[in-house]
């Protein structure tokens, strides 16, 4: 219709209920967050424990992390670099810091550990080991690589290759070519923006921490295609939807 104003009102990225619980983030309204919560949705998993306590260990998250990580590596393995990329995206564990007990570091780690005690010979093979997941860190724009894409080392005729896909193919490069890599077990929500995953987990941080923010939240949430495990404390939790950035960090409107 000529004039007419279209709104977009379906999101297609990833399901409805994910689709329902992010607007309630997005609204800022814990009413709704709590109903969402409250139905049960097999999309939404909320685990109200704190991540960061010494010993904390969720055996659901072990289990998903373990089954995703045999594909990606017997894809890896047996040179199937598009199955291995495939595997890399079923999921991924996010979270708000980088370092200490609810961060990047330590889930990493934790993953790592979880993985090689699974799948045998594991990372035994040196940096470049075969099923090695990567995160780029710093634009390449000789080899079209850029800050935050993932790959995974891959064989490819005895020797280990890093595919990578780009524009509905899957390149094959030689690690000596890459520059800033790193191991990429788990991510920070900052780096995940622009990726989707099936599946992640989320690990809150705790009440006093500046990144506990509507947006970061929303931005954590909406990486998941299908379904969405959050680890945290429901007063965290609240905390977030109620903070807004702008809040957060102490600024005001202008009058």
């Amino acid at each position: 219709m000529r004039g007419g104003v279209v709104r977009l009102s379906e999101v297609h990225r990833f399901s409805r209920e994910i689709q329902d619980f992010a607007e309630a983030i997005r609204t800022g309204s814990v009413a709704d967050l709590d109903r969402v919560l409250a139905e049960a949705s097999p999309a939404i998993d909320f685990v109200d424990v704190d991540p960061g306590a010494a010993g904390f260990v969720s055996q659901p998250l072990q289990a998903e992390v373990v089954s995703a990580g045999r594909r990606l590596v017997a894809a890896a393995r047996a040179g199937d670099a598009e199955a291995a990329l495939s595997a890399l995206s079923k999921h991924r564990v996010l979270c708000a810091h980088r370092e200490g007990p609810y961060g990047v570091a330590r889930w990493a780690g934790q993953v790592e550990t979880w993985l090689s005690e699974a799948i045998d010979g594991y990372a035994r093979d040196g940096l470049w080991y075969v099923g090695r997941p990567l995160l780029v860190t710093a634009s390449d724009y000789q080899l079209g690589l850029f800050n935050g894409d993932t790959g995974v080392v891959v064989a490819a005729a005895g020797e280990p290759r890093a595919a990578f896909a780009r524009e509905g193919r899957v390149d094959l490069i030689g690690p000596s070519r890459l520059g800033d890599v790193q191991t990429v077990h788990a991510m920070s929500i900052h780096r995940s923006q622009g990726s989707q995953f099936d599946a992640v987990t989320v690990m809150l941080p705790p009440l006093e921490s500046p990144l506990l923010t509507r947006e970061l939240l929303y931005t954590a949430v909406t990486r998941a295609k299908e379904h969405v495990r959050l680890i945290g404390t429901h007063a965290a939790l609240v905390r977030a939807v109620e903070t807004p950035i702008v809040r957060a960090s102490g600024l005001r409107h202008q009058a």
